[in-house]
């Protein structure tokens, strides 16, 4: 095959496609407005799309909601989804976008004190259903409705912590989505970080249905990987950095 015949066959190709793109209100990876979506891992994503020149939507749902669909359908991708074992076979993955530490959060006037992940254990813990520290935990012997909880969002998380009679001790989640999610200074200083993960660091990945069409997944590869190599990405993680806490790489 010619070189132009694979141009303007690749051309129908991506002017033919439209991708469907998934996530949540994830601040200050995805800072979802009413008229926007913004954020790193946005900026990621956006930049790696118009690389490959796909036309696209992204639209925001509940974690538990984007999650389900971008399991199963046709041509849809996800973002910032947490890269473990668990889900290695239930998606094509596209690429890294930041990593970020995770911790355990607790009332500030609780004597809660813990060392390991066992002696978490002893208490009421609530994460979002259907994320990486919810599957996390499960692996390392929690159960749910005995000593792990899980909810639909990160508001409902925080307010689990202030409502006595949920009997909810501790909650997941990192500085920067604490911050993001509490403006308020005086509110955020209600909460107290009791316990760092060593052994789970957030690998955010976009990641696409195995039901996506491989030459699309394929493009979305490429793309990602030349705007790594160049520093496209870098550069965004560095201007994003400067005001956050808990961002490796």
């Amino acid at each position: 095959m010619g070189l132009l015949v694979f141009i303007v066959l690749f051309n129908k190709h991506v002017l033919a496609t439209k991708l469907n793109i998934l996530t949540e209100h994830l601040a200050p990876y995805q800072i979802v407005s009413e008229d926007s979506i913004k954020g790193l891992s946005t900026e990621i994503i956006i930049a790696t799309l118009k690389k490959s020149q796909y036309t696209y939507n992204i639209a925001a749902y509940p974690w538990a909601l984007s999650f389900s669909r971008a399991k199963h359908e046709k041509n849809t991708c996800i973002y910032s989804l947490a890269r473990i074992p668990q889900r290695e076979s239930l998606f094509k993955w596209v690429g890294h976008i930041a990593s970020s530490t995770v911790s355990m959060y607790a009332i500030k006037n609780s004597q809660i004190v813990i060392h390991s992940i066992e002696e978490a254990k002893r208490y009421h813990i609530a994460v979002i259903r259907d994320d990486v520290t919810h599957q996390f935990l499960l692996t390392k012997g929690f159960v749910e409705n005995k000593n792990l909880y899980v909810v639909n969002n990160y508001d409902a998380l925080l307010k689990l912590l202030d409502l006595s009679s949920r009997n909810i001790d501790l909650v997941i989640l990192n500085d920067d989505l604490l911050k993001n999610r509490v403006k308020d200074m005086d509110v955020t200083s209600k909460y107290r970080n009791v316990f760092q993960f060593n052994e789970l660091i957030l690998n955010f990945y976009f990641a696409c249905s195995l039901n996506t069409d491989q030459k699309i997944v394929d493009n979305l590869i490429i793309a990602m990987k030349v705007l790594e190599k160049r520093g496209v990405f870098l550069g965004i993680r560095d201007k994003w950095k400067k005001s956050m806490v808990s961002l490796i790489n």
